[in-house]
């Protein structure tokens, strides 16, 4: 038994480690980031998403990568025109209700403080969003007006829905908030996979 424990000594007296702690936000290179974020009901700045560096696109669909850090309530919106007043947009609310559960609206809006939403969905996602972390999802449009909304890593959305009175496309989108501070990324490589990126510790070992 002694000659055995002297080995393991010797062994990690000839080991050198180093320990390194991977950066969650590593998975936002290449992304715009957006931190004066505008209130509910202040006018939002509405980007073309033609004009964006990363697009893809399938023979019926368009997508964009998209992030949020937050407690709560990340709010998108996004239609066919740049100053959507008095018509329709798609607007989704993720991880209201104190980060529990995701609001689709059918979003009109007649002034800043005049606006409808017709509920599309309503469905629990709850601790979606973080603080600490972003969270980034690929935002999928379909031409028959289905929209997809799926992680970093996985291969099923996790909110999925469609307006059946109103198809609406992904040529702008912006970005607000509601009683929480919050930032976005937005224009973000396709190719990047947040699931492969976290803030574990990672032990890098040579041996003498």
């Amino acid at each position: 038994m002694e000659s055995c424990y002297g080995l393991v000594i010797i062994l990690l007296l000839s080991t050198s480690c180093n320990a390194q702690i991977r950066n969650p936000f590593e998975a936002v290179q290449g992304c715009l980031q957006y931190d004066s974020v505008p209130g509910y009901n202040d006018t939002l700045e509405y980007f073309a998403t033609d004009s964006f560096r990363h697009v893809g696109r399938t023979h019926n669909s368009k997508y964009i990568r998209v992030g949020m850090v937050g407690p709560t309530d990340g709010i998108i919106r996004f239609g066919k025109s740049r100053f959507p007043y008095g018509e329709s947009v798609s607007e989704i609310c993720l991880s209201g209700w104190s980060n529990q559960k995701t609001e689709v609206n059918r979003h009109t809006r007649s002034s800043n403080s005049e606006y409808i939403n017709t509920p599309l969905k309503i469905q629990m996602t709850p601790n979606v969003l973080s603080k600490t972390r972003p969270m980034m999802f690929r935002l999928e449009v379909f031409d028959n007006g289905s929209v997809q909304l799926t992680k970093d890593g996985e291969k099923r959305p996790f909110l999925e829905f469609d307006d059946n009175h109103s198809r609406l496309d992904l040529d702008y989108i912006a970005f607000t908030k509601w009683n929480h501070e919050l930032f976005y990324y937005y224009d973000c490589p396709l190719n990047m996979d947040s699931n492969s990126v976290d803030d574990t510790i990672v032990l890098r070992c040579s041996f003498a």
